[in-house]
């Protein structure tokens, strides 16, 4: 044989190994990956659950229930129920029209947009 033709098919063949081993390397990338998604969905899992947990929690704790039992403690005395003046309460149905400017009309008095404030101290 030539020794042209036997260094070409030293070569081809090195070649194809390192390909082939590229190869299988890629597959051990995949098959390790696929063996961490159930782990993963454990964990994603168990965090929505604690956050379910801690949501409920929240919600117990914010409840009128709760604060106004809490209102009898001596390190929440500041809550209190709102006076009716404090609390604001609109129609339903009853729309403000943001494009209307007053200064535009001369015959209407000027009024200022009147703002929202729920709970508000006056």
């Amino acid at each position: 044989m030539n020794k042209g033709v036997l260094l070409r098919l030293i070569l081809c063949v090195s070649v194809f190994a390192l390909y082939l081993y590229e190869v299988i390397q890629k597959q051990n990338k995949l098959n390790y990956l696929s063996l961490q998604i159930p782990k993963l969905a454990r964990d994603v899992k168990s965090l929505e659950e604690e956050n379910t947990k801690l949501q409920f929690e929240i919600e117990k704790f914010e409840s009128p229930e709760n604060l106004m039992r809490l209102v009898r403690t001596e390190q929440f005395t500041h809550l209190r129920y709102p006076l009716l003046k404090e609390v604001l309460s609109l129609e339903e149905g009853i729309a403000l029209k943001v494009d209307e400017d007053p200064l535009q009309d001369s015959t209407k008095p000027f009024r200022p947009r009147p703002v929202l404030a729920v709970g508000a101290k006056p």
